[in-house]
């Protein structure tokens, strides 16, 4: 797992950047540098990506830790959570939570998805007012782009939010926690070799290289993160089966 360690803890959670996010900042500036209007100067729309890249992570980790927040409060022992950049993947005990908490924070994800798109939004129609054109574009695409990220969040694939609650439903039926997860992420991994195979033939057959390399990059983030949340429980699984001395 390629991630940048931090010593510090929020909400007693130990937080990891994932490597994901340098990708990020890169294909959100290009993208804002490319699809927004050369009659404004370079300079200017390279600082408008950064700037959508700075708002982008505050708001991926204020989501993140607002559902770490309720974790805790609701019991749930959580040692550290990796930041993506589509969202974040959580170390939990499991013993700490139930097929019923999971589902309840799945549903808060998606909830507080719907609900930064809509600040995003307000925002907008408040700046639209002001006659910041740049500004109000720029806005108006990440509330865009996070509407998005919130449909994407409802496929049903480990760790999205879709995947959370596949998970707990697996997990409340069978009762077997390794057993959910590790249908859950496989279902992810699959998600994102499809995602990863559409955006290639993106690029091949239309040339929409935009597209195309975004499909892509979010395909390969899903499967490196299904397959952590697969190599998460692998240990535990091991010493579950190891014979006893006795």
């Amino acid at each position: 797992m390629r991630a940048i360690y931090n010593k510090y803890r929020i909400l007693r959670i130990r937080p990891r950047l994932h490597y994901t996010w340098f990708f990020a900042v890169i294909l959100i500036t290009v993208a804002v540098v490319t699809q927004f209007s050369p009659v404004y100067p370079l300079s200017h729309r390279v600082f408008a990506g950064l700037g959508a890249s700075v708002l982008f992570f505050i708001a991926v980790n204020t989501r993140e830790f607002t559902l770490s927040f309720v974790a805790t409060r609701k019991g749930i022992v959580a040692e550290s959570v990796t930041l993506f950049a589509f969202g974040g993947l959580s170390n939990i005990d499991r013993d700490t939570s139930t097929p019923v908490l999971e589902f309840l924070l799945a549903t808060l994800g998606a909830l507080l998805n719907i609900t930064i798109a809509g600040i995003f939004s307000v925002v907008y129609f408040v700046l639209m007012q002001r006659g910041g054109i740049l500004v109000d574009v720029l806005v108006q695409w990440l509330a865009f782009i996070w509407f998005m990220l919130a449909l994407f969040h409802l496929i049903p694939g480990f760790p999205l939010d879709g995947g959370r609650a596949l998970r707990a439903l697996l997990w409340k039926l069978t009762g077997d926690y390794e057993r959910a997860t590790r249908i859950a992420s496989w279902v992810g991994w699959g998600i994102g070799l499809l995602l990863t195979i559409g955006g290639i033939i993106l690029l091949v057959i239309t040339q929409e290289w935009f597209t195309g390399v975004f499909l892509i990059a979010i395909g390969l983030v899903l499967q490196n993160a299904a397959t952590h949340s697969r190599r998460q429980i692998r240990p535990r699984t091991v010493t579950n089966t190891q014979p006893s001395d006795s």
